[in-house]
């Protein structure tokens, strides 16, 4: 008997042990002052020890400070923010040994480029500075047209400072894959676009939303059933709750991330739903420093639950691991990820003393072997 119970916790122990091997990928800038980053960097990471092995980092790839995996797995491509003469990467993923291996870069039609999607079909990117979304055609070999669709935005919004242009932050697929939506922290709008993903058109645009003048909307996070869209707003430090139906939006529910009534610099950076959608975090920047943890309640409204400190500076993106039980979380400024330990059943997050040192860090997924 105590043969077989040694065996039986041998076993869990090693597929525990084999579960939590994860792969974690990280976008970063390259032109910082303080360290030098060689662009992407490529680590082994354990989601129960924490121990982290650097694999593989990609040289002279410049600013690529945000990446995104094709939907299967075989592709990453990144920004790489360089004003005029900015463009996107493509690269095949080695399992074997963690490398990269560039297989196309071609040029956007506007500068900055900050955010990249993907499917089997199109590479569709927002471009800050250049206030336009830039439409890529994706080969099966994982190369890419020119510019395939160029869509730009004119105006000008409330805050001289900020939003003297157009600034696209944010392109999103919905959930079924029908619209993408874009966010433009210029001209706080949110723009909605019908997917016509084989046709020349490929991005038809069908409505718009006004956000809250000097909002400066910059992230949104649909849940899954596509019906509701959390949206963070940098530049007045709002969550907004949104019905999205047929490709309209309306309103449900706005509320602060602002902890103080003194006033203090911010700047509002990433959000995301834990994957049983009960728990939504937003991460604020400057003064704040902080994550906001959110209950989601039955009727998709939220309700702030816990707000604390980022323990390094310049919070960017964050991610949730794959056993969501830690938050992972890119500190640009003190060249660290910090890693959270995150409560399964009250959502809230607890400091581990742990981080992953990246020079830099802007962007950080998690890619797992075998999807």
């Amino acid at each position: 008997m105590k043969i077989w119970n040694s065996i039986i916790f041998s076993t869990i122990f090693m597929v525990n042990h084999l579960s939590a091997q994860n792969t974690i990928i990280v976008g970063t800038y390259t032109n910082s002052e303080k360290c030098n980053s060689g662009g992407i960097y490529v680590f082994d990471f354990d989601e129960n020890t924490y121990k982290y092995n650097l694999k593989y980092h990609t040289e002279n790839i410049i600013n690529p400070s945000f990446v995104s995996l094709s939907p299967d797995k075989k592709f990453l491509f990144s920004v790489n923010e360089n004003g005029e003469k900015s463009t996107i990467t493509s690269f095949t993923i080695d399992e074997t040994n963690g490398t990269l291996i560039k297989k196309d870069e071609r040029k956007t039609q506007g500068e900055d480029p900050c955010f990249i999607i993907s499917d089997d079909q199109n590479v569709i990117v927002a471009n800050y500075s250049g206030g336009s979304i830039n439409v890529f055609k994706r080969y099966a070999d994982g190369k890419l047209s020119d510019v395939f669709q160029n869509i730009k935005f004119e105006g000008v919004g409330v805050n001289p400072k900020r939003q003297e242009k157009s600034h696209i932050h944010q392109v999103q697929f919905s959930p079924d894959g029908q619209y993408v939506l874009a966010t433009d922290l210029g001209l706080d709008k949110i723009y909605v676009f019908k997917y016509n993903k084989t046709k020349n058109q490929v991005l038809e645009k069908v409505g718009e939303f006004d956000a809250k003048k000097g909002s400066g909307p910059r992230h949104l996070a649909f849940n899954k059933s596509g019906k509701l869209i959390y949206l963070v707003q940098e530049l007045s430090g709002d969550l907004s709750i949104l019905s999205f139906n047929e490709g309209k939006i309306t309103l449900i529910q706005e509320e602060t991330l602002l902890s103080r009534k003194v006033r203090f610099n911010f700047r509002v950076a990433d959000i995301h739903l834990s994957n049983n959608e009960k728990f939504l975090y937003v991460t604020n920047r400057d003064d704040a420093d902080d994550i906001t943890t959110f209950e989601i309640l039955e009727d998709g409204k939220v309700k702030k639950i816990q707000q604390i400190k980022t323990t390094g500076r310049n919070p960017r993106n964050f991610i949730i691991s794959p056993n969501n039980k830690l938050v992972l979380i890119a500190n640009q400024d003190t060249n660290r990820i910090n890693i959270f330990s995150r409560d399964l059943k009250s959502g809230e997050l607890t400091p581990t003393k742990k981080s992953i040192p990246v020079c830099a860090p802007v962007n950080v997924i998690f890619y797992e072997k075998g999807e």
